[in-house]
């Protein structure tokens, strides 16, 4: 195997199956435990006004709404140092303790639409919405507005931020911010590429890059997608200021989008982007995202083709493919899931950066 940095074992381009399997083995086997669980819940405790045959109507977005954002708070909770559970010294206790809080907290933001009048029009809205702002300040901001702060000031500071920059948004003519560059986003960041292409860039210029850069691949996929008729460019969206259309009846496209938030961060994380990591960059990372694209269409037409076999009706599809959005975040991020042992990508000088390739100039964060 060929070796960097010598002195301290940092391999290139590992191939490190049985610990890629195992994390699988564990992301996978959440994914349809907790689906399982939540399905069950909300079947039977609606989170919507849902009544009668209206429940197995819309159960899956009670589902999606709970977990997306569970998942958004343990991410706001891994990007402020853990707060407030960063006193816990045991890495599997503080774990479990944000697991725990975020589906609570994941519950009662999804209730509050109900409560508060807003109504289910709202979710996608909000969901869509509050997830550009936490990905703009935090994952491709690098928490460039809060840094040096202390994790409890970051947190609330975030929050207000967030949560009212969201609602703002949401009560002008835009309306939201369509989500579709998230499995595009989780891609990029998994395999560099993104890291990559905006190296040397300050903060918050590079955000501002990446964002732009995943509007214009989203754009791109949806274009084609409209073409290939799984995209109907004619429909009225969630807002006119899109003129974007929306998805097609069939909702092959809300599948495939579900599936790629499953799949593009989780594999590239556990497989340590191997084999991809053997070719320099940027080809290597370009060649990445292009792979998991195919396989996102791979994997959605594979699923597809079990609703009435495996799956009880598409509705059940659509809860088990976004299901592993939650834990292929969760099990890296917060246990450490295939991020506990360092690589190198192949002309890379330090594991986990790009910054210091190219004499790039230095990150401001």
């Amino acid at each position: 195997m060929q070796k960097a940095n010598i002195d301290e074992g940092i391999e290139v381009a590992p191939l490190r199956l049985g610990s890629a399997l195992k994390g699988a083995a564990w992301i996978y086997g959440l994914t349809i435990a907790s689906c399982a669980l939540v399905n069950l819940i909300v079947t039977h405790y609606p989170i919507g006004p849902w009544q009668g045959e209206e429940i197995a109507k819309f159960f899956w977005l009670d589902n999606v709404t709970w977990q997306i954002f569970a998942v958004g708070w343990a991410c706001l909770f891994v990007v402020c140092s853990f707060w407030p559970f960063n006193t816990m010294t045991n890495p599997l206790t503080r774990g479990i303790a944000v697991v725990a809080a975020s589906w609570v907290l994941g519950w009662i933001t999804a209730k509050a639409i109900y409560v508060t009048g807003l109504g289910s029009d709202w979710i996608f809205p909000l969901v869509g919405t509050s997830w550009f702002f936490l990905a703009f300040f935090c994952f491709n901001g690098e928490n460039w507005i809060v840094q040096g702060l202390k994790p409890a000031r970051q947190f609330f500071i975030l929050l207000i931020l967030i949560g009212g920059l969201t609602f703002v948004l949401t009560h002008t003519d835009i309306v939201w911010i369509p989500a579709w560059w998230f499995p595009f986003n989780l891609a990029g960041a998994a395999t560099g590429t993104l890291a990559y292409l905006t190296r040397g860039m300050r903060q918050p210029e590079k955000s501002v890059t990446q964002m732009s850069m995943l509007f214009l691949v989203a754009g791109a996929v949806i274009w084609a997608s409209a073409g290939l008729g799984f995209w109907d460019s004619s429909a009225t969206g969630v807002a006119e200021f899109w003129n974007m259309g929306a998805i097609g009846a069939g909702n092959e496209w809300l599948v495939f989008f579900m599936v790629g938030t499953s799949i593009n961060f989780a594999l590239p994380v556990l497989l340590n982007n191997w084999p991809f990591s053997k070719i320099p960059m940027p080809w290597g990372g370009l060649i990445a995202c292009a792979f998991y694209l195919a396989l996102d269409v791979v994997v959605t037409v594979l699923l597809l083709a079990g609703v009435g076999t495996v799956f009880s009706s598409q509705e059940q599809l659509l809860t088990y493919a976004y299901m592993g959005v939650n834990w292929s975040l969760v099990m890296p991020l917060v246990f450490g899931t295939g991020m506990t042992e360092p690589y190198l990508w192949k002309g890379q000088k330090t594991p986990g950066t790009w910054e210091d390739v190219d004499e790039a100039a230095p990150s401001t964060t």
